[in-house]
């Protein structure tokens, strides 16, 4: 079945070669001129086999609008975010598709804050994009080219000056294992961890783009960093995705914690770091309640957003939130950067295991146990997201509904969520219980 673009807030993505085109990519590089008009754009993209393929198209693009472009190279997505705000640039573009599989790419937007686009400026963006006639800059007027090759630098030490890592410092007893997966990550890491000066291994180093398994960090794909994590004396292993935004935690005995857990880790490490009474913390509507419960044992208060990185970042910004985050393993800690960043997670659970002298498995034994089931229906026509968000309307007739994103049932001992995906033509159900059989019996009552 051929795909189609999908085009969100969250960025354009799609199968390479077909509809993800070195065309497409040309046609968002003249739309995002055209919408700034002049100025500095910053421009990296992950280790994807396609990154030059779709960053050259683009980088013309916006070079015939006549506008500046910054090449960062192949780096994370929170290092470019960083260095929109260094350059002072109008914009900023991130060639990736995130955790989706290794044929798919994708591009994401990022305005001159270094945050996802608001729903205005996407508006904006897209009315230029789907404009007929395209208009090119003479020979005076093209754009330059500039290259920079110290952006992760600078963003590693914008987390060290910002987060006080003396604990972690030269630590002889911390060990980390990291799965990065052949992804933006085998850049970074090396580049953190060294100045940390603290003992790491790294699986699957070389930033090739050759996934050794599937990108997205979910228990099922983290056989192999489980397996080395029993072999050796680790403290903690990290698993990250292809642009190294979001981050998974998995305790000394190769036990993945899970995505939402591993969220908690650190939020429930920054607010006592902070004690910071009355905080607030931001997370989306699919997040676990264990956020909730972490947030109480500081007094913080959460506050939940629709799903999507863009969604999170503002409700943040609105609510002057301490930290946030969403459920797939992904921090934002406004005070570095707003966006997820896997490096910010990895300094805060070091930190967090440092500070505490314990093992990640006792940290969170302390913790409230929730389990939740998450499913995914494959659509062949999105038609069909109405009639299931429908039928989850009349399965739970006298819960009560949240309308925001797709449909939120809260539940006597839990609560299902199920919702289109902002990047895939899917929808996903989650549903959280204080039993996994609860929790399979409100599936169950959706997808049979």
């Amino acid at each position: 079945m051929t795909q189609s673009l999908i085009m969100t807030m969250s960025g354009i993505r799609g199968v390479v070669g077909n509809p993800l085109t070195p065309s497409i990519s040309l046609h968002v590089g003249i739309a995002l001129g055209k919408w700034i008009q002049n100025g500095v754009v910053v421009v990296g993209g992950d280790t994807r086999t396609s990154h030059d393929t779709l960053k050259g198209a683009l980088l013309s693009g916006l070079l015939s609008q006549g506008i500046h472009v910054i090449d960062i190279g192949r780096v994370t997505t929170p290092t470019l975010q960083q260095a929109i705000r260094y350059h002072q640039a109008s914009a900023g573009v991130m060639i990736t598709a995130s955790h989706n599989p290794a044929i798919w790419n994708g591009i994401k937007l990022m305005n001159n804050e270094g945050s996802f686009l608001t729903n205005d400026e996407y508006t904006q963006f897209i009315a230029c994009y789907h404009e007929s006639e395209t208009s090119y800059r003479d020979w005076q007027s093209q754009g330059q080219l500039s290259i920079d090759t110290q952006a992760i630098h600078r963003h590693v030490d914008i987390i060290l000056n910002q987060i006080d890592v003396s604990p972690i410092i030269n630590n002889p007893h911390l060990s980390v294992l990291v799965d990065a997966n052949h992804g933006a990550g085998s850049v970074a890491n090396p580049i953190l961890l060294d100045k940390l000066g603290i003992q790491y291994t790294m699986l699957y180093p070389e930033p090739t783009g050759v996934f050794a398994h599937d990108p997205e960090p979910l228990e099922k794909n983290v056989s192999a960093i489980q397996a080395t994590m029993k072999q050796g004396n680790y403290t903690i292993g990290f698993v990250q995705d292809a642009d190294a935004d979001r981050l998974v935690i998995l305790d000394e005995t190769g036990h993945f914690i899970g995505e939402d857990y591993s969220l908690a880790f650190c939020v429930d490490h920054v607010l006592e770091m902070e004690k910071a009474q009355g905080a607030r913390v931001v997370v989306n509507l699919s997040t676990s309640t264990i956020l909730h419960d972490v947030a109480a044992k500081h007094g913080a208060s959460v506050i939940q957003t629709k799903v999507g990185e863009s969604h999170v970042t503002q409700g943040i910004r609105h609510h002057h939130a301490l930290v946030g985050g969403e459920g797939n393993g992904g921090v934002i800690y406004p005070k570095i950067g707003w966006g997820r960043d896997s490096l910010v997670g990895m300094v805060l659970a070091l930190r967090h295991c440092a500070v505490k002298g314990e093992p990640v498995s006792q940290i969170v034994s302390r913790y409230p146990k929730y389990k939740m089931i998450r499913h995914r229906i494959d659509l062949s026509s999105t038609d069909q997201v109405d009639e299931v968000l429908a039928r989850v309307k009349t399965l739970f007739p006298d819960s009560p509904q949240n309308c925001e994103d797709g449909v939120k049932v809260t539940l006597p001992n839990g609560w299902l969520h199920a919702r289109p995906s902002n990047t895939e033509p899917i929808i996903r159900i989650f549903v959280e219980a204080d039993q996994v059989d609860t929790a399979q019996f409100y599936l169950n009552k959706v997808i049979t």
